[in-house]
């Protein structure tokens, strides 16, 4: 290997930080399977709750239930909001947990929901899936920008201390929430778009914004927004490569969006509501695949090959995203 590093003790020792799972959320998943992440070496998982596909009160509802399911399992899992928390669940080998809503419409057009969610664990929250809504415009549609509300939702984040994500959302909407945040957002779980040309994927003037003021990109590992239905650990590589090349190592992440429930055909879920997931942009991919952390010993030992040195290394795994929640969580 090009670097000489032990990859097998550095990924055992460090920070593995996944900032988006991919379940779908609904108060009748059996969170066992979060076995999968901790089983695969991951420390740290942000596990989404909502999107805008659901109602308010049904977000509401998975969280209520996700929320009681870590509570009530103390000695596998801990729910953390402060990276302090994170380091202790470490320590005790525990698995450290928080949620995510991906899109505005949990908030009921109400501010005052930023708050709530906060208090009940949600860490972290993008402006839109896919669609406009109230705050955002989504990257599906006809790039409204940010509304006057999302602007207060973003000064809301800020104040409470979640993260602002940006994945999913439409180019000038992003632009605009960067321009907004007096802290660092990310792309939770967004590719570049150079290398893969899909309306998921993001622009180089995105990854420039954001890294410009400190935040991270997370590496997605769904087939269709890396290449052809393609996650092999070559093609990965040049996702991380080419945002590491354009703003430096310490602007990279891993934001798998994966869920392990292999009996679920996730074709089925995007077909069902083409407004999210509309014609020309491969959801329609029979068996679509999904790369995730049992990829990453492989991922890692080719980023070493390609000349990414130990703090390159222990950055991409979890060390960049933890800077910038150490940041954001602070209000």
């Amino acid at each position: 290997m090009q670097n000489n590093i032990d990859l097998t003790q550095l990924y055992c020792d460090a920070l593995v930080w996944d900032a988006h799972a991919g379940v779908f959320p609904s108060a009748e998943v059996d969170l066992n399977l979060l076995e999968y992440w901790r089983d695969k070496g991951v420390s740290y998982l942000s596990i989404n709750v909502g999107f805008d596909v659901m109602s308010w009160h049904q977000t509401l509802a998975t969280l209520a239930a996700y929320r009681h399911w870590v509570l009530t399992n103390p000695d596998r899992f801990s729910l953390v909001g402060q990276i302090a928390d994170i380091d202790q669940a470490r320590a005790e080998n525990k698995f450290a947990l928080s949620f995510d809503i991906e899109g505005m419409n949990a908030l009921n057009d109400d501010i005052n929901m930023v708050s709530l969610y906060h208090a009940l664990g949600v860490r972290q929250m993008l402006f839109a899936y896919n669609l406009n809504n109230a705050a955002a415009g989504g990257c599906h549609d006809t790039d409204c920008g940010l509304t006057d509300f999302g602007r207060d939702v973003v000064r809301e984040m800020n104040r409470v201390g979640m993260i602002v994500d940006c994945s999913h959302v439409g180019y000038q909407t992003t632009m605009d929430i960067i321009d907004e945040s007096s802290k660092a957002v990310v792309f939770s779980h967004s590719n570049p778009v150079a290398v893969w040309d899909h309306q998921r994927n993001i622009k180089d003037e995105q990854i420039r914004a954001c890294a410009g003021r400190g935040g991270v990109i997370g590496l997605n590992g769904m087939g269709i927004f890396l290449g052809d239905n393609d996650i092999r650990v070559e093609t990965m590589l040049k996702h991380v490569r080419y945002v590491s090349d354009l703003v430096g190592t310490e602007h990279i992440g891993i934001g798998f969006d994966y869920s392990p429930d292999i009996d679920v055909d996730i074709g089925v879920i995007l077909r069902s509501r083409p407004d999210f997931w509309p014609a020309g942009q491969q959801y329609d991919t029979k068996a679509i695949k999904h790369a995730g952390p049992a990829e990453l010993p492989g991922l890692i030992d080719a980023l070493s090959d390609s000349g990414f040195d130990e703090t390159d290394i222990r950055g991409f795994l979890g060390e960049n995203f933890k800077r910038v929640a150490a940041g954001a969580w602070q209000p």
